[in-house]
């Protein structure tokens, strides 16, 4: 009788001894494209997230883009103006279907006064600029959840994402206006699993312990 008595007490002591919390872990992968001349589409690789690590929680993206190269106006205009020019490029990470992740636009750029059209086309002088050697960066981040999503960059293989760049420089502020633009980016892309690791006892069962010594 008195190990009856004892023995709900003993349970509700040490029961909690053998739980285990959940433990969330991420693991990380990176990936780039070298600069080139745009538009361009390219792809990069990684390893899907591997299931015998855990449960897969979310997937982060991280895309870096980097545009350079030159820029150049000759404004014709009768009258002075204030020309601006962006050197630009918009660098886009997708899905294997195409669908978009993360989008990014890198820009450098000028902003200038000039005098009415000098007579001579040569992105000089008083009515013209150019510029050699323009570079902007830009990042972005975007995280899923989505099920579609982990389940498709969940398995032993690999994924491969689409990444795009189109050149998108302009520029304005003269009614009369030639630009020329050589536009180059590349990307830099990151991928981060957040996953959940399988719970696992620290030690034996205390109520195995107890069933056993009761025997």
């Amino acid at each position: 009788m008195k190990r009856l008595l004892l023995l709900p007490m003993v349970v509700g002591a040490l029961a909690l001894a053998g739980s285990a919390s959940a433990n969330i872990a991420t693991v990380q992968y990176d990936d780039t494209v070298n600069l080139a001349s745009t538009n361009w589409n390219d792809t990069v690789s990684f390893p899907q997230f591997d299931p015998n690590l855990g449960t897969l929680l979310s997937v982060t993206f991280e895309l870096g883009g980097h545009v350079e190269g030159s820029a150049k106006f000759e404004s014709l205009d009768n009258a002075p103006a204030t020309v601006t020019m962006n050197l630009a490029a918009e660098i886009d990470l997708q899905r294997p279907d195409l669908s978009s992740l993360v989008t990014v636009l890198p820009l450098a750029a000028t902003n200038d006064n000039v005098l009415a059209f000098d007579g001579v086309i040569d992105f000089l002088g008083d009515s013209g600029r150019t510029y050699e050697d323009l570079s902007g960066d830009d990042m972005e981040s975007s995280v899923t959840t989505d099920s579609n999503d982990l389940t498709l960059f969940t398995g032993n293989g690999t994924i491969d994402l689409p990444v795009s760049a189109m050149g998108a420089s302009n520029g304005s502020g003269a009614g009369n206006l030639i630009l020329q633009f050589a536009t180059s980016a590349s990307a830099s892309v990151t991928v981060i699993y957040e996953y959940e690791e399988p719970i696992v006892p620290t030690h034996e069962s205390t109520w195995g312990r107890i069933k056993s010594s009761y025997r």
